[in-house]
């Protein structure tokens, strides 16, 4: 029986059960930046407050946001998640265990954008007691506490989540670093994804822990890093410089997807379709598609192929026995893998949910697809990577606002697609 009021809350927010009016005057939300992460805290809060649902508009396209809850005494039925190019939507839910949620400067937790690093631009927010009655309701301030220091002590930083070391990013122009995960333990891995502004490249990127030592950083791939944790936090300084311009006349800064091509040519993953083009509208074919995956694993030597036309030789042959040996591919009941065929949305979303799954990442994240009209659409085989793709941000719905399953992505699509998956996935 514990859950069970804080349960009836969590279903009074998750399914917007229409509430009566409340007071116009209430708490605040104080912001304080530390790395990758936003501390979340209410200030003013009044009354026994049993569950609130806070909603918070961040500046970017941060797609991986996550928001993690500070205290045992309250846990988080849902984060939802909705990002566009220009805005995302964060919508939070705390439910009370047992004891309301107390104290005038309430901890909530942390959010960790996943995206490039915005601070919340406004926020909305829901607070009812334990009989479901609104305490209050409305649009909140937003105070921006700075870059704090997290109950630092000594060498080793202390921290209320359990003692976790967490990444200071400096700011830098003409470029971001991001950093998963949120906060880790002494000794294990950091990963560093860097993303250079159109026109401009990366110049330096260091790590140095709180006594201003350099910690040893190793490139994963292009513009990804990874770096042991040291025994304090640690702060990335990045500076970036002109350059890094691309071969492809089709392929302009400030195109939507310049900064997806850039990265998934520069590392070499995929190349243009001449020295000077991209050919960015253009469909590309599962061989095209599995062989791009077996390029981003490193091209392991691999022996037969089990499909029937698959021809040794063919330049993604050693890529689909690759893939069908991972689980990542299955073909058709015929024997066959049809290389040729136009790879659709939702094969392509199908192959990176069980590439990630060989990889042992996480497959958690969900989306609700039934704002998309034809999400009815969508194979059995396919209905979780796609929930999953559109929750990790990989795939968006196209400009009439559909999911298009049975779509064929352009070239650029897929570059956008495969850069997000690289970068915030593997």
């Amino acid at each position: 029986m514990k859950r069970l009021l804080s349960g009836l809350l969590a279903l009074c927010l998750l399914c917007a059960l229409p509430l009566p009016a409340a007071a116009k005057d209430g708490p605040s939300l104080s912001c304080e930046t530390r790395g990758g992460e936003v501390r979340l805290a209410l200030e003013g809060l009044e009354g026994q407050a049993y569950a609130l649902q806070l909603e918070l508009a961040l500046e970017g396209n941060c797609p991986g946001a996550r928001f993690k809850p500070l205290s045992r005494d309250f846990y988080s039925p849902d984060c939802l998640v909705e990002a566009d190019r220009e805005e995302t939507a964060v919508t939070i839910y705390l439910v009370a265990e047992d004891e309301p949620l107390e104290g005038r400067s309430l901890d909530l937790g942390t959010l960790t954008p996943g995206g490039a690093f915005r601070l919340p631009a406004r926020g909305e927010l829901l607070v009812l007691d334990r009989s479901l009655q609104p305490i209050f309701e409305g649009r909140i301030s937003l105070e921006e506490a700075g870059d704090g220091d997290w109950d630092n002590t000594g060498d080793r930083d202390e921290h209320e989540d359990g003692g976790l070391l967490h990444v200071h990013i400096a700011p830098a122009e003409h470029g971001t670093v991001t950093v998963r995960p949120a906060a880790v333990q002494e000794g294990e891995p950091m990963i560093l994804n860097v993303s250079p502004d159109p026109g401009y490249t990366l110049e330096a990127i260091s790590v140095r822990d709180s006594r201003d030592r350099e910690i040893p950083l190793a490139r994963d791939r292009l513009n990804r890093y990874t770096f042991s944790m040291p025994v304090s936090d640690a702060e990335v300084t990045a500076s970036f410089v002109p350059g890094g311009t691309l071969p492809f006349q089709d392929v302009r800064p400030g195109d939507w997807f310049y900064n997806g091509v850039r990265w998934i040519f520069e590392a070499g993953i995929m190349g243009g379709t001449s020295a000077v083009t991209f050919t960015p509208g253009s469909p590309t074919t599962r061989g095209q598609i599995v062989a791009i995956l077996y390029r981003l694993e490193g091209s392991p030597v691999m022996g037969a192929n089990p499909f029937t036309d698959v021809t040794p030789g063919a330049y993604y042959a050693s890529a689909v026995s690759w893939a069908s040996e991972g689980g990542i591919v299955t073909g058709y009941g015929d024997g066959t893998f049809r290389p040729g065929n136009l790879i659709t949305r939702q094969q392509l979303a199908a192959f990176l949910y069980r590439y990630a799954a060989q990889k042992g990442r996480d497959l958690s994240a969900r989306a609700d697809l039934g704002g998309f009209a034809d999400a009815g659409q969508i194979a059995s085989y396919a209905l979780e990577p796609m929930r999953w793709a559109v929750a990790a941000g990989l795939l968006e719905g196209t400009s009439t606002g559909a999911l298009s399953p049975d779509g064929n992505p352009s070239r650029a699509e897929v570059a956008v697609t495969l850069s997000r998956f690289a970068q915030n996935v593997l």
